[in-house]
């Protein structure tokens, strides 16, 4: 069965068993938060088409919206279009995530747009799925969910954001697949979080594609044990124009970057047309700020994806290639790739994943 019918299968499965025999029907008649703040948990809120300029806050368990892409969230004005659960964690050197403030969230459908940071935010959410919705020109990122878990991020068009359209964080047991991701700094960003798949997305027109990676000063301390797998990832060229000190360090032209995540594979994908590098591991610029993570890559393998035509005009700061690899960690291994070229040159002999097939 095709994967992508198979994840949908999930996202039905995991919806329906959100909802309770006994769910009413909340019509939205003037605004969606009134909706919300009407609805008991295990009601479905049904949003009709027309323009919403609000900002929604979900606080209730087992709540789920739904709606066509003609019902528009406009956040205008607004930090999110919605947000789900608690407020993020409070900057220190040893932060903690929020308790689960909300148990089962589900959005499906809505276009959110204009929101100043993000199209939709979840903090604290233990089970939640983000499904065929549309998420433009919001400030920052189009879906961000931090210290939330069991979460299915699927089938949705994500456009715009000078930071990340699709983002994960401080979060276990996610999934993010089948979606279109394009306009940001980074398409797909994977931040300490672990068991993770990245599938069967369609990642183009960003600075850099699909990054995985540990940031210092978050609750959680490594970013590991994911699979990217079966994305198609091209032509990520778009100039980094980021004020952010750490994201304009990203560098324009990269398909697919791993930096310092340990025992991911990534397996299957395309990646063409990204100016700078295909595929690549590298240690942790960033380790020196947080001395609880570890600067190094540990166990990842690249296995079987077509890198080609990668690396033709690099940025000024790095050398061009379909593979990257700076030799950092250990138990790194590449193998089954077809490409052109590699630095180091010979990588698939002296790093080669050898009986690692499966």
């Amino acid at each position: 069965m095709d994967k992508l019918v198979v994840t949908a299968s999930i996202v039905v499965c995991v919806v329906s068993g959100m909802v309770s025999a006994k769910a009413d029907i909340v019509p939205v008649s003037a605004t969606i938060q009134a909706a919300v703040d009407a609805a008991e948990p295990g009601d479905i809120i049904v949003v009709p088409p027309g323009t919403y300029r609000e900002s929604v806050r979900v606080l209730k368990d087992n709540i789920t919206i739904v709606g066509p892409e003609k019902a528009i969230i406009d956040a205008s004005g607004f930090v999110n279009g919605i947000h789900v659960g608690a407020d993020i964690f409070a900057p220190s050197q040893n932060p903690v995530c929020p308790a689960t403030a909300v148990h089962n969230f589900a959005v499906t459908g809505l276009t959110v747009r204009n929101a100043a940071s993000n199209g939709i935010f979840l903090s604290g959410v233990d089970g939640y799925v983000i499904a065929r919705g549309n998420y433009i020109n919001n400030g920052d990122y189009a879906t961000y969910p931090s210290c939330s878990n069991n979460g299915h991020i699927v089938f949705n068009y994500a456009k715009g954001g000078s930071d990340t359209c699709l983002y994960i964080g401080n979060d276990v047991s996610i999934s993010v697949s089948g979606n279109k991701a394009s306009g940001c700094t980074v398409g797909i960003q994977i931040v300490n979080s672990s068991n993770f798949i990245v599938s069967g997305n369609n990642v183009t027109g960003n600075t850099t594609g699909i990054l995985a990676i540990v940031d210092p000063l978050n609750p959680r301390i490594e970013t590991s044990d994911g699979l990217i797998e079966a994305n198609t990832v091209t032509n990520n060229n778009l100039p980094n124009t980021s004020s952010d000190e750490d994201i304009s360090r990203i560098p324009s032209g990269t398909g697919i970057l791993n930096v310092a995540t340990d025992r991911l594979t990534i397996r299957g994908n395309t990646v063409t047309g990204n100016n700078t590098l295909g595929v690549a591991i590298t240690a942790n610029p960033l380790a020196a700020e947080d001395n609880r993570i570890n600067p190094n890559p540990v166990g990842n393998r690249v296995l079987l994806n077509t890198v080609v035509n990668n690396g033709t005009q690099p940025v000024p700061t790095l050398p061009g290639a379909d593979l990257f690899y700076d030799g950092s960690g250990q138990g790194n291994c590449f193998s089954g790739n077809k490409f052109a070229t590699a630095i180091p040159p010979g990588l698939e002999t002296s790093a080669s994943c050898a009986s690692s097939f499966r």
